[in-house]
């Protein structure tokens, strides 16, 4: 039988031809233009493959400057990672200009507190609040995904499949590596070997995943939404008007401790 560590070193080669292979895919597509942090992503990650590759194999296991590396690159990832999913989010909703304002205000804030939240449980230690950080980025990418696929759903907005299918993936990647980060955290040594057979083979479905949504080309997306003639918004506009004026007078009443109106 084929050990642990073995099927780990033939997995990574796979998953870096997949990479490779992908970033060609996109080159070759002219979708650099379209998804360029997501294009960005791939070149940083691709990268990063090839340089723990090299030092793996030139510095001790136990090196701190090994350490470093892996980390320091591990928190690039993540961070390009994070600027790839909000590109896709913003490409969903770029039909829905005041959405994607409030969206991008959430999105900062989330990186605040995720950055106070990697401070408080750290205990002032470096590993710990990488390991704390980049959980609560994958966290945050994770629960990000949810609630753009239930808006979409909601209000029956059609998505494109390849950007859907982007963002299916990254929800995938991110949930695994929240229930990793988690296990790691608290059992690191036995684990670790498992974790990371488990992380390259959850992170091989994310590729075939984008691979297969990407052998289409990404078709013009469109930046304006298809607005209804003016004599519609017109017969609408007053129906509108009164539930908001109900809708505000609903909770003012609320806020001021009255009960509801007959």
């Amino acid at each position: 039988m084929v050990d642990l560590a073995t099927a780990q070193r033939v997995c990574w080669s796979l998953s870096i031809s997949l990479r490779a292979l992908l970033l060609g895919l996109v080159l070759w597509r002219r979708n650099v233009r379209s998804i360029p942090f997501f294009s960005i992503y791939l070149s940083v990650n691709l990268l990063n493959a090839f340089v723990l590759a090299v030092s793996y194999r030139v510095l001790d296991p136990q090196s701190p400057v090994l350490f470093r590396i892996v980390w320091g690159w591990q928190v690039l990832v993540t961070c390009v990672r994070a600027l790839a999913v909000a590109e896709i989010c913003r490409l969903l909703l770029a039909g829905y200009r005041g959405i994607w304002s409030l969206a991008r205000r959430v999105l900062l804030s989330c990186t605040v507190l995720v950055l106070v939240y990697a401070f408080l449980v750290s205990d002032h230690q470096w590993n710990s609040a990488i390991l704390a950080g980049n959980r609560a980025v994958e966290l945050s990418i994770a629960v990000v995904i949810v609630a753009l696929l239930v808006f979409l759903r909601h209000y029956q907005v059609v998505a494109e499949p390849t950007l859907r299918n982007l963002a299916i993936g990254f929800f995938l990647f991110s949930c695994f590596e929240v229930l990793n980060y988690t296990i790691l955290e608290h059992w690191l040594k036995p684990y670790a070997p498992f974790w990371n057979f488990l992380e390259v083979l959850s992170y091989l479905a994310c590729l075939l995943i984008w691979t297969w949504a990407l052998c289409k080309p990404l078709p013009q997306l469109a930046t304006d939404p298809t607005l209804l003639p003016g004599s519609v918004y017109q017969q609408l506009s007053p129906e509108i008007n009164l539930r908001l004026r109900q809708l505000n007078e609903r909770l003012s009443d609320f806020w001021r401790g009255k009960g509801p109106r007959s």
